[in-house]
């Protein structure tokens, strides 16, 4: 790892770890039906906990410099700034919640590719 983590960095990895927190908790809320909403079951619940479980160890490698997890967490920006643009296009009355999962997206990736950052990630 060259030099010190980037603040931004941190942010994501941070952020990371809070959702991976937020999928396995309500994956395990939906399982033992504390939760139970409309169209959720057993086996979303799973995929969300094996998601989040993925998403954690992502965000550990973020940390450490691994480049690869810096795809991985682009990828996935990228995933939500489309997924917000096609909810932007079927919903145009809905700006409010998929303008700013964009925008986090879009944050997110800038963070990541910061000067600073890429000479985190450069090994």
């Amino acid at each position: 790892m060259a030099g010190q983590r980037p603040g931004g960095v941190v942010l994501i990895a941070v952020l990371a770890w809070i959702g991976a927190a937020a999928q396995i908790i309500s994956g395990i809320l939906v399982l033992t039906r504390v939760l139970s909403p409309n169209g959720v079951g057993t086996e979303a619940a799973w995929i969300a906990i094996v998601v989040g479980l993925i998403s954690f160890v992502v965000a550990f490698f973020l940390f450490s410099g691994s480049n690869v997890a810096r795809i991985l967490v682009t990828i996935s920006f990228a995933l939500s700034l489309l997924t917000a643009i096609f909810a932007l296009a079927a919903n145009p009355a809905n700006l409010v919640g998929p303008i700013i999962s964009g925008l986090v997206a879009l944050v997110g990736i800038a963070l990541l590719y910061t000067k600073r950052a890429n000479e985190f990630f450069r090994h």
